[in-house]
Protein backbone atom coordinates (compact mmCIF):
# COMPACT_ATOMS: atom_id res chain seq x y z
CA UNK A 1 0.00 0.00 0.00
CA UNK A 2 2.95 2.33 0.53
CA UNK A 3 3.81 2.51 -3.17
CA UNK A 4 0.16 3.05 -4.06
CA UNK A 5 -0.08 5.82 -1.45
CA UNK A 6 2.87 7.73 -2.92
CA UNK A 7 2.34 7.15 -6.65
CA UNK A 8 -1.41 6.68 -7.06
CA UNK A 9 -2.98 8.56 -4.11
CA UNK A 10 -6.54 8.52 -5.45
CA UNK A 11 -6.46 4.75 -5.92
CA UNK A 12 -4.94 4.45 -2.47
CA UNK A 13 -8.01 6.23 -1.08
CA UNK A 14 -10.33 4.03 -3.15
CA UNK A 15 -8.58 0.93 -1.81
CA UNK A 16 -9.16 2.10 1.76
CA UNK A 17 -12.80 2.87 1.01
CA UNK A 18 -13.14 -0.75 -0.13
CA UNK A 19 -11.36 -2.05 2.98
CA UNK A 20 -13.62 0.05 5.20
CA UNK A 21 -16.84 -1.11 3.50
CA UNK A 22 -15.76 -4.76 3.65
CA UNK A 23 -14.82 -4.44 7.33
CA UNK A 24 -18.22 -2.94 8.18
CA UNK A 25 -20.10 -5.66 6.32
CA UNK A 26 -18.04 -8.45 7.90
CA UNK A 27 -18.53 -6.84 11.31
CA UNK A 28 -22.30 -6.59 10.82
CA UNK A 29 -22.44 -10.24 9.78
CA UNK A 30 -20.44 -11.34 12.82
CA UNK A 31 -22.51 -9.08 15.11
CA UNK A 32 -25.67 -10.74 13.84
CA UNK A 33 -24.18 -14.15 14.55
CA UNK A 34 -23.24 -13.06 18.08
CA UNK A 35 -26.69 -11.61 18.64
CA UNK A 36 -25.49 -8.15 19.75
CA UNK A 37 -25.83 -5.40 17.10
CA UNK A 38 -22.63 -3.42 16.43
CA UNK A 39 -20.49 -5.59 18.73
CA UNK A 40 -18.14 -7.17 16.19
CA UNK A 41 -18.33 -4.12 13.91
CA UNK A 42 -17.11 -1.90 16.74
CA UNK A 43 -14.25 -4.26 17.54
CA UNK A 44 -13.12 -4.49 13.91
CA UNK A 45 -13.21 -0.73 13.39
CA UNK A 46 -11.28 -0.10 16.62
CA UNK A 47 -8.53 -2.42 15.34
CA UNK A 48 -8.61 -0.79 11.90
CA UNK A 49 -8.43 2.72 13.40
CA UNK A 50 -5.51 1.87 15.68
CA UNK A 51 -3.69 0.14 12.85
CA UNK A 52 -4.02 3.19 10.60
CA UNK A 53 -2.86 5.54 13.34
CA UNK A 54 0.28 3.49 13.99
CA UNK A 55 0.95 2.80 10.31
CA UNK A 56 0.54 6.38 9.12
CA UNK A 57 2.20 8.20 12.02
CA UNK A 58 5.69 7.32 10.80
CA UNK A 59 7.08 9.74 8.21
CA UNK A 60 4.29 12.25 8.81
CA UNK A 61 1.48 10.68 6.81
CA UNK A 62 -1.02 11.04 9.65
CA UNK A 63 -0.34 14.78 9.88
CA UNK A 64 -0.38 15.03 6.09
CA UNK A 65 -3.89 13.57 6.08
CA UNK A 66 -4.99 16.23 8.55
CA UNK A 67 -4.63 14.65 11.99
CA UNK A 68 -3.02 17.71 13.55
CA UNK A 69 -3.87 20.42 16.07
CA UNK A 70 -6.05 23.39 15.15
CA UNK A 71 -4.25 26.71 14.81
CA UNK A 72 -5.95 29.61 16.64
CA UNK A 73 -6.13 31.75 13.50
CA UNK A 74 -7.75 28.90 11.57
CA UNK A 75 -10.19 28.25 14.43
CA UNK A 76 -11.35 31.86 14.31
CA UNK A 77 -11.56 31.94 10.51
CA UNK A 78 -14.18 29.16 10.44
CA UNK A 79 -16.55 30.95 12.88
CA UNK A 80 -15.39 28.73 15.76
CA UNK A 81 -17.14 25.78 14.07
CA UNK A 82 -20.45 27.11 15.43
CA UNK A 83 -22.41 26.03 12.30
CA UNK A 84 -21.29 22.45 12.89
CA UNK A 85 -22.44 22.64 16.52
CA UNK A 86 -25.81 23.95 15.28
CA UNK A 87 -26.20 21.08 12.82
CA UNK A 88 -25.43 18.49 15.51
CA UNK A 89 -27.67 20.10 18.13
CA UNK A 90 -30.65 20.23 15.75
CA UNK A 91 -30.75 16.44 15.90
CA UNK A 92 -31.62 16.63 19.61
CA UNK A 93 -35.03 18.07 18.80
CA UNK A 94 -36.17 14.62 17.64
CA UNK A 95 -36.08 13.16 21.18
CA UNK A 96 -34.17 10.15 22.46
CA UNK A 97 -35.01 6.49 21.87
CA UNK A 98 -36.21 4.44 24.85
CA UNK A 99 -35.44 0.99 23.45
CA UNK A 100 -31.66 0.99 23.93
CA UNK A 101 -29.81 -0.88 26.66
CA UNK A 102 -26.64 0.55 28.26
CA UNK A 103 -24.61 -1.98 26.27
CA UNK A 104 -26.27 -0.90 23.02
CA UNK A 105 -25.56 2.76 23.80
CA UNK A 106 -21.90 2.01 24.59
CA UNK A 107 -21.47 0.07 21.35
CA UNK A 108 -23.07 2.89 19.36
CA UNK A 109 -20.70 5.41 20.92
CA UNK A 110 -17.59 3.29 20.25
CA UNK A 111 -18.70 2.43 16.72
CA UNK A 112 -19.53 6.01 15.77
CA UNK A 113 -16.25 7.38 17.13
CA UNK A 114 -14.45 4.91 14.87
CA UNK A 115 -16.74 5.71 11.93
CA UNK A 116 -16.12 9.42 12.41
CA UNK A 117 -12.36 8.91 12.51
CA UNK A 118 -12.16 6.49 9.60
CA UNK A 119 -14.52 8.32 7.26
CA UNK A 120 -12.85 11.67 7.86
CA UNK A 121 -9.39 10.14 7.43
CA UNK A 122 -10.36 8.28 4.25
CA UNK A 123 -12.63 10.82 2.53
CA UNK A 124 -11.24 14.15 3.76
CA UNK A 125 -7.66 13.04 4.34
CA UNK A 126 -6.81 10.38 1.77
CA UNK A 127 -9.29 11.07 -1.04
CA UNK A 128 -9.25 14.86 -0.79
CA UNK A 129 -5.47 14.93 -0.61
CA UNK A 130 -5.14 12.48 -3.48
CA UNK A 131 -7.35 14.52 -5.81
CA UNK A 132 -5.73 17.79 -4.72
CA UNK A 133 -2.24 16.41 -5.44
CA UNK A 134 -3.14 15.13 -8.89
CA UNK A 135 -5.62 17.85 -9.90
CA UNK A 136 -6.67 21.00 -8.00
CA UNK A 137 -8.37 22.19 -4.84
CA UNK A 138 -11.79 22.83 -6.38
CA UNK A 139 -12.06 19.33 -7.77
CA UNK A 140 -10.84 17.90 -4.48
CA UNK A 141 -13.63 19.68 -2.58
CA UNK A 142 -16.41 18.77 -5.03
CA UNK A 143 -15.43 15.20 -5.86
CA UNK A 144 -14.57 14.16 -2.29
CA UNK A 145 -17.82 15.72 -1.04
CA UNK A 146 -19.98 14.01 -3.65
CA UNK A 147 -18.18 10.69 -3.19
CA UNK A 148 -18.70 10.87 0.55
CA UNK A 149 -22.45 11.37 0.13
CA UNK A 150 -23.05 8.84 -2.62
CA UNK A 151 -20.84 6.33 -0.82
CA UNK A 152 -23.52 6.02 1.86
CA UNK A 153 -25.56 3.96 -0.59
CA UNK A 154 -23.79 0.90 0.87
CA UNK A 155 -26.00 1.32 3.95
CA UNK A 156 -28.85 -0.24 1.97
CA UNK A 157 -27.18 -3.50 2.94
CA UNK A 158 -27.64 -2.53 6.62
CA UNK A 159 -31.43 -2.58 6.35
CA UNK A 160 -32.18 1.06 5.53
CA UNK A 161 -35.18 1.87 3.34
CA UNK A 162 -34.72 3.69 0.04
CA UNK A 163 -36.15 6.90 1.55
CA UNK A 164 -33.86 6.71 4.58
CA UNK A 165 -30.91 6.08 2.30
CA UNK A 166 -31.82 9.00 0.02
CA UNK A 167 -31.97 11.35 3.01
CA UNK A 168 -28.60 10.08 4.27
CA UNK A 169 -27.01 10.58 0.85
CA UNK A 170 -28.39 14.13 0.80
CA UNK A 171 -26.92 14.76 4.25
CA UNK A 172 -23.61 13.26 3.13
CA UNK A 173 -23.27 15.41 0.01
CA UNK A 174 -23.99 18.77 1.64
CA UNK A 175 -21.91 17.96 4.71
CA UNK A 176 -19.13 16.40 2.64
CA UNK A 177 -18.57 19.57 0.65
CA UNK A 178 -18.59 21.76 3.78
CA UNK A 179 -16.20 19.46 5.63
CA UNK A 180 -13.85 19.42 2.63
CA UNK A 181 -13.87 23.23 2.60
CA UNK A 182 -13.11 23.26 6.31
CA UNK A 183 -10.13 20.97 5.77
CA UNK A 184 -8.85 23.27 3.02
CA UNK A 185 -9.19 26.35 5.26
CA UNK A 186 -7.71 24.84 8.43
CA UNK A 187 -5.47 21.95 7.35
CA UNK A 188 -6.88 19.70 10.09
CA UNK A 189 -9.60 17.06 10.24
CA UNK A 190 -9.59 16.67 14.04
CA UNK A 191 -12.63 18.96 14.66
CA UNK A 192 -14.35 17.24 11.74
CA UNK A 193 -13.81 13.85 13.38
CA UNK A 194 -15.36 15.15 16.62
CA UNK A 195 -18.34 16.63 14.77
CA UNK A 196 -18.83 13.53 12.62
CA UNK A 197 -18.76 11.22 15.63
CA UNK A 198 -21.16 13.41 17.66
CA UNK A 199 -23.58 13.75 14.75
CA UNK A 200 -23.67 9.99 14.21
CA UNK A 201 -24.00 9.24 17.92
CA UNK A 202 -26.90 11.68 18.34
CA UNK A 203 -28.50 10.41 15.14
CA UNK A 204 -28.44 6.82 16.41
CA UNK A 205 -29.66 7.68 19.91
CA UNK A 206 -32.60 9.84 18.79
CA UNK A 207 -35.94 8.91 17.29
CA UNK A 208 -35.99 8.79 13.50
CA UNK A 209 -38.98 9.07 11.21
CA UNK A 210 -39.20 10.13 7.53
CA UNK A 211 -40.87 13.45 8.30
CA UNK A 212 -38.32 14.62 10.87
CA UNK A 213 -35.40 13.41 8.77
CA UNK A 214 -36.58 15.44 5.77
CA UNK A 215 -36.92 18.51 7.99
CA UNK A 216 -33.40 17.95 9.32
CA UNK A 217 -32.09 17.57 5.76
CA UNK A 218 -33.71 20.85 4.71
CA UNK A 219 -32.41 22.72 7.77
CA UNK A 220 -28.93 21.21 7.38
CA UNK A 221 -28.85 22.19 3.71
CA UNK A 222 -29.69 25.80 4.54
CA UNK A 223 -26.94 25.98 7.17
CA UNK A 224 -24.43 24.24 4.91
CA UNK A 225 -25.08 26.49 1.91
CA UNK A 226 -24.51 29.59 4.01
CA UNK A 227 -21.44 28.09 5.68
CA UNK A 228 -19.99 26.92 2.37
CA UNK A 229 -20.34 30.38 0.83
CA UNK A 230 -18.55 31.88 3.83
CA UNK A 231 -15.73 29.31 3.64
CA UNK A 232 -15.29 29.90 -0.08
CA UNK A 233 -14.91 33.63 0.65
CA UNK A 234 -12.24 32.81 3.26
CA UNK A 235 -10.34 30.69 0.73
CA UNK A 236 -10.48 33.48 -1.82
CA UNK A 237 -9.16 36.03 0.68
CA UNK A 238 -6.51 33.95 2.44
CA UNK A 239 -5.98 30.90 0.29
CA UNK A 240 -5.71 27.35 1.66
CA UNK A 241 -4.10 26.63 5.00
CA UNK A 242 -0.26 26.55 4.88
CA UNK A 243 -0.47 22.95 6.10
CA UNK A 244 -2.06 21.98 2.77
CA UNK A 245 1.24 22.62 0.97
CA UNK A 246 3.28 20.42 3.31
CA UNK A 247 4.31 16.91 2.28
CA UNK A 248 5.34 13.81 4.27
CA UNK A 249 9.05 13.16 4.44
CA UNK A 250 8.83 10.53 1.69
CA UNK A 251 6.92 12.74 -0.73
CA UNK A 252 8.59 15.93 -1.93
CA UNK A 253 6.48 16.90 -4.96
CA UNK A 254 2.96 16.35 -6.35
CA UNK A 255 2.44 13.35 -8.59
CA UNK A 256 1.61 13.78 -12.24
CA UNK A 257 -1.48 11.57 -12.38
CA UNK A 258 -3.98 9.88 -10.12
Amino acid sequence: MGTLRENRPVWYAVAWIAVYVIAVNIGDWLSEMVGEPNSATSALLVVLSLGLIVGLARDGWLRYFGVRAVRRRAFQSVLLYIPLALIASMQLTKGFRDDLTPTAVLLIVVLMICVGFLEELIFRGMLFRGIERSSNLTRAVVISGLTFGVGHVVNLARGMTLLEQSVQIGFGVVLGIVLALLFAVTGTIVPLIVFHALLNIIGNLTVADPGSELIMLAATTVVCVGYALYLVSVLRRRGPSPEMSQRPRRVTAPVAAA
